[in-house]
């Protein structure tokens, strides 16, 4: 066994590219599984880990108007409530110098000393205390260059007051900065009561339940919305959240869903890496097994042999693998947690990844190579010993015709080259195979961006205006719009009444005390307007009572055109109204929102707020994005001026921006994954093509015998090499036309909530290309390289 273990030794240590090539094959599997299996698991674990700590409540509620504690803490007597914490949030707008443009924001107050819920977690300086405290989230600080002892100018109403920050706090629960600017400031109740809002008093608070379950938190919200009702306090909206899983969980279990079927594709290519590599090894062996059969070897042994340099290299690959797939795990998690305000500073290495890895670098190199190895066990002595390397193509009619041509369109070191592709045509597939799916993820992602991207310009094609201006309150109808239309470059303006509003069937509230919904009033004439309507009909002028809803609340609620749904709302009252469509609200209601629509005419008779509306869309007559920015502010500046208060405005034009962020940040993700498969492809190729110098060995040394130099030599591999990568090239785009559109349908609905409007990437089409021939080129460099370096005498002297 000492001298079996010595030619062990022997093959790993004395032919190191080789033995490099083939620990590089394992080990960028075994990367690739690595780092996206630990990426997911870190990712998951992290963000329900964090989200656990801060205390989350079960329900969030808010009311219609300020309460006081001892009112709020009363419900603490209700079955099944564990806990009450009473808490004050209201919409502000802000800026950070005179001259700037005013934002918006959320303005909470807390008992900093006895939080219970939804914890946040002062970072620097001191909390909130006395009337001139404020603090502002860690997140808007560091995107907007804050710090201590910066200046802020708060405004409510038409009340404007001036701050310095005393505090960086961290909220568990905000929008990034990136997605959406509205950042949280914090203040304590003196301070909020110099904002209208009495000290001691309420308008939102945290529910928690006892025994939790989604259903119970329901009962309880029922039970609690009755108790305020008879104490005439009207509930505006209940919010359920899961105290296990954090809220990004949708949008993260999305990414793992992709991320883990893409390391199992890595898995199949790093099968085929190493059946490559093991072939290479028992080829240029053969001599060896007929010599070790010849002095008494069984099969057994020389399989041993075998399988323990592929678990060598297994181990080798490991050691590579291993470290490096758990530091881009790490970097990657760290950078998508600090999406959702998570610190994320001590490294961490995934168990799960890490067995995986395991089993990818180990079992997969065993059951991968075992086809080869047996092969080459059951060599006979004879065949082992006979000389090869100079025959093995054209032995069939397809051989036969390729060389035909080859010969007559091309010059002859490309024949060569088309022919040396062809000779092993089971490795070919296997390598094709490889380079065929990464082809195939690139352009399916890139289709995907496409995709998501004519959804969008479709979505805001449907929205007919360039801007949205919100008012704190209702605002009427003729003042707004006279004021509006006065302003050059106004072409059209158009006021909403948004009523919130919680939906019955059949006299029970939609998920018991109900998630609040809005109901939006839109004019009979409107042109402004209209969402994507995926069954039923848009409202129509003479329609009475009629609401279009979304598909999803429709599905979870059995609602059918033509139902009959109750609509309360609140101490305006409660009416039927009649159901004629559903609609999708493209992206889960980031664009669009998810709202009830109804005739304007009929929420007006509903709700007896006869021409008011506190959403203002704005038609400008050109459509630039600093024109509309401009004429916005002005619009803006004017309302404030003649006394409406105005909440927050926004373009069309900045939207879009906004949500392409967002969607390209997750496209980029999948598109560094599409990348590793790339790599993972190109090894691939490099292994294949080493394969091939090696059995052509004494081809070569006949071609230097008969003088052909370096060059041409060098070009032969080089052309084999990049004829590959072309039929790759040429296969995965017809494959990628038929599952761009099914990933696209799949990641819509999954990743983004929507049903995307499918456009393949032709332009994708000429890139890939381009990729592949890079790729392919220098995949083949290092083994043409090798090609040339061998001579005349060692050639032909290699059996």
């Amino acid at each position: 066994m000492g001298v079996l273990w010595h030619k062990v030794w022997f093959d790993l240590w004395h032919n190191k590219t080789r033995t490099l090539l083939a620990v590089l094959s394992v080990a960028a599997g075994a990367f690739a599984v690595g780092s996206i299996f630990g990426m997911s698991d870190l990712l998951g674990t992290t963000v329900d880990r964090s989200h656990q700590s801060v205390m989350p409540p079960h329900i969030t509620v808010e009311l219609d108007q300020p309460v006081d504690r001892d009112t709020l803490l009363n419900l603490e007597s209700v079955a099944g409530v564990e806990g009450i914490e009473p808490y004050n949030a209201i919409g502000v707008q802000y800026k950070l110098h005179a001259q700037d443009q005013w934002r918006r924001g959320i303005l909470e107050t807390r008992d900093y000393n006895e939080m219970k819920y939804e914890l946040v977690q002062l970072r620097q300086g001191r909390w909130p205390a006395g009337k001139d405290d404020i603090g502002i989230e860690r997140m808007a600080a560091k995107y907007d260059e804050l710090g201590l002892g910066s200046p802020i100018i708060l405004k409510v109403g038409n009340d404007e007051r001036n701050f310095r920050f005393s505090s960086l706090v961290r909220h568990p629960f905000v929008p990034p900065p990136q997605f959406e600017d509205l950042p949280f400031f914090f203040m304590s109740g003196p301070g909020m009561a110099r904002f209208g809002i009495p000290d001691g008093k309420f308008n939102s608070f945290y529910v928690r339940v006892t025994p939790y379950s989604p259903d119970h938190a329901k009962e309880v919200a029922t039970a609690i919305k009755d108790k305020l009702t008879r104490q005439d306090i009207g509930v505006l909206s209940f919010t359920y959240q899961d105290p296990y899983r954090h809220w990004g969980r949708s949008i993260l279990d999305s990414f793992v869903l992709v991320q883990e079927a893409l390391a199992l594709v890595c898995v199949l290519m790093s099968v085929v890496l190493v059946y490559n590599t093991l072939t290479n090894l028992i080829t240029q062996q053969n001599d060896q097994i007929g010599i070790l059969k010849a002095i008494g070897a069984r099969r057994s042994t020389i399989i041993g042999v075998y399988l323990t340099g592929a678990l060598i290299y297994g181990m080798l690959a490991l050691v590579i693998a291993v470290p490096v797939s758990a530091a881009v795990a790490f970097l990657v998690t760290r950078y998508f947690l600090n999406f959702f305000n998570i610190d994320y500073s001590q490294f961490q290495v995934s168990t799960g990844a890490v067995v995986f890895q395991v089993l990818c670098a180990l079992a997969a190199p065993l059951l991968a190579g075992l086809p080869a190895v047996l092969q080459g066990a059951r060599i006979t002595v004879r065949d082992a010993l006979a000389s090869y390397g100079l025959g093995g193509y054209g032995s069939n009619w397809l051989d036969r015709l390729v060389e035909k041509m080859a010969l007559h369109w091309l010059p002859s070191q490309y024949a060569a080259a088309l022919g040396n592709m062809l000779r092993h045509k089971g490795r070919l597939l296997m390598t094709e195979f490889v380079l065929i799916t990464a082809g195939v993820a690139f352009l399916s992602v890139m289709s995907l961006y496409t995709s998501i991207n004519l959804t969008l310009d479709r979505v805001f094609a449907r929205s007919r205006y360039d801007t949205v201006i919100q008012f704190s309150g209702n605002e009427r109808l003729e003042h707004a719009k006279a004021l509006t239309n006065s302003l050059p470059g106004i072409a059209k303006a158009e006021l909403h009444l948004v009523q919130p509003a919680s939906m019955y069937i059949a006299g029970q509230l939609v998920k018991e005390a109900g998630i609040g919904t809005r109901i939006e009033g839109i004019p009979a004439d409107s042109d402004f307007f209209e969402p994507l309507i995926v069954a039923g009909r848009w409202l129509e002028p003479n329609d009475g009572q009629a609401v279009v809803v979304t598909r999803d609340t429709a599905n979870k609620n059995g609602i059918q055109i033509g139902d009959t749904v109750t609509l309360d709302l609140g101490e305006l009252g409660t009416d039927q109204w009649q159901v004629v469509g559903l609609y999708d609200p493209v992206f889960g209601g980031i664009v669009s929102g998810d709202k009830i629509y109804a005739p304007a005419d009929a929420l007006y008779q509903a709700t007896k707020k006869y021409n008011e509306g506190s959403r203002l869309l704005l038609r400008t007559s050109a459509h630039g994005e600093q024109f509309t920015e401009d004429l916005t502010a002005k619009a803006k500046d004017l309302l404030d001026q003649r006394g409406l208060k105005v909440d927050d405005t926004q373009t069309q034009i900045a939207l879009r921006k906004n949500n392409s962020f967002q969607f390209g940040i997750e496209i980029d993700m999948m598109l560094a994954l599409a990348v590793i498969v790339a790599v993972v492809g190109s090894i691939a190729l490099m292994g294949t093509l080493s394969i091939g110098v090696i059995e052509r060995t004494k081809e070569i040394g006949v071609l230097r015998a008969v003088g052909a130099a370096s060059k041409m030599v060098l070009g032969i591999f080089v052309m084999e090499g990049i004829l590959q990568g072309l039929v790759s090239w040429v296969l995965a785009v017809p494959i990628s036309l038929l599952t761009s559109p099914l990933l696209a349908e799949a990641l819509g609905k999954t990743l983004f909530g929507a049903t995307l409007d499918y456009q393949y990437n032709l332009w994708a089409v000429g890139l890939w290309l381009v990729i592949m021939l890079v790729i392919s080129a220098l995949a083949s460099l290092v083994p043409a390289n090798n090609a040339t370096r061998i001579s005349v005498r060692d050639s032909l002297a290699y059996a």
